[in-house]
């Protein structure tokens, strides 16, 4: 997803003979859209599609779930911080909004991950609000921090392990693909100057993941398997991820929201400036603290508070993380806002004004714009500050 990456043992080409204490390896190959796009080719001790018994199964919460059926159009604001922790990082995630492109939740586990997973629906994004752990996959150990973004690429089984077996998460889940925007990239690929970050900022599993039977436990060994908003539990009488080597450019990947370098403008710059990540309708922001707008001239001032806008092809939501929100009132860390496409939205009343001369902004914050409706699930409608959208009209002395 980022750069060609190599780890343990792999022959000199693909395709060919590959041995480890004189037997044969099994190639598998993970290629996106069909065989056109990124892969990775993976060396398995054994192959990987000896299963002995698949079977259906439901995650409460997560799925299958369906959105509420009657939203009256405005502004919400779901309050995801009274979430209980409660399961693994599997048995703990829950949708919170949803439609055809991306869905959004929360996992708060309270205890450390059991089984193995896989979404064969898309690519996921996870965003670590409190703390580091270790995600373990197929493509080996890769310890992630507090703040971290952690993607995987579809289909990749792994295990989340946040330290202390607690921690709170939001997490993106496309129907398609979470990579970088292709306009952060050149024509070889290479990650652009003027972008956000670079390649030196993203980190990759350097260690392949070893069986420990203390660790891993006796078979047999589930896999967990999301398609098409159903579960499938598929399972193996032997290890099934016990890989010799691997290479290419599908892998997870971490990567810190104070590692991304924001852009500041004379006058207040679009939320656009912000992109992180990009799926197929939807893009991932990175609200960091930074400096802001400096226009003073002629008795004009800038105005660093973002200012009302209606985007009539987006939905957005904001995620907050820490640090002073300018343009709300009545937010709290782990708050979730949602501005449909429709109906006009901008700061609160008063932040406008008082954002006026100040120099820089505290604020740490994730977003996500997307052009189909995002619609709330019952879960969601049970979390939800229902005077929100009203707060506009309700002026700082009521």
């Amino acid at each position: 997803m980022i750069h060609y990456h190599r780890l343990g043992s792999v022959p000199p080409k693909n395709h060919v003979t590959h041995y480890e204490d004189g037997k044969l390896l099994m190639e598998q190959c993970v290629t996106r859209v069909g065989f056109e796009s990124t892969y990775s080719i993976l060396y398995y001790r054994t192959p990987p599609t000896d299963e002995f018994s698949v079977r259906s199964a439901e995650l409460p919460g997560f799925c299958p779930v369906e959105p509420v059926v009657e939203q009256p159009l405005h502004r919400r604001h779901f309050r995801t911080q009274d979430l209980k922790a409660d399961g693994d990082f599997l048995t703990a995630r829950r949708t919170i909004l949803m439609n055809d492109d991306v869905r959004v939740g929360i996992c708060k586990p309270s205890q450390q991950a059991k089984d193995w997973f896989s979404n064969g629906d898309g690519d996921e994004c996870w965003f670590a609000y409190d703390g580091g752990g270790i995600l373990e996959s197929v493509y080996g150990l890769l310890p992630f921090k507090k703040h971290d973004y952690v993607i995987l690429p579809k289909g990749t089984p792994y295990r989340l392990h946040p330290e202390g077996g607690k921690g709170t998460f939001l997490v993106f889940e496309s129907s398609s693909y979470i990579d970088l925007p292709k306009q952060f990239r050149n024509q070889s690929g290479q990650i652009t100057m003027d972008a956000p970050y670079s390649h030196r900022d993203f980190r990759i599993p350097q260690e392949m993941l070893t069986f420990d039977e203390a660790k891993h436990g006796k078979g047999p060994y589930p896999l967990i398997v999301k398609h098409a908003n159903r579960i499938t539990v598929h399972e193996y009488r032997h290890f099934p991820w016990d890989l010799a080597g691997w290479d290419g450019i599908m892998y997870p990947v971490a990567f810190n929201i104070h590692d991304y370098q924001p852009k500041t403008g004379s006058v207040h710059l679009p939320p656009t400036v912000h992109i992180t990540f990009a799926g197929r309708g939807f893009v991932i922001c990175s609200f960091v603290p930074r400096k802001v707008d400096y226009f003073d001239r002629d008795g004009l001032k800038a105005i660093p508070c973002p200012y009302g806008h209606a985007s009539v092809d987006c939905d957005e939501i904001l995620y907050y993380v820490e640090g002073n929100f300018t343009s709300r009132k009545g937010i709290e860390a782990q708050s979730i806002s949602l501005h449909p496409m429709g109906v006009p939205h901008g700061p609160h009343p008063g932040t406008y004004q008082r954002s006026i001369g100040t120099d820089r902004t505290g604020e740490l914050a994730v977003m996500c714009d997307t052009f189909k409706p995002l619609l709330m699930t019952p879960l969601a409608d049970t979390i939800e500050d229902k005077d929100y959208h009203f707060t506009w009209v309700k002026r700082e002395s009521s």
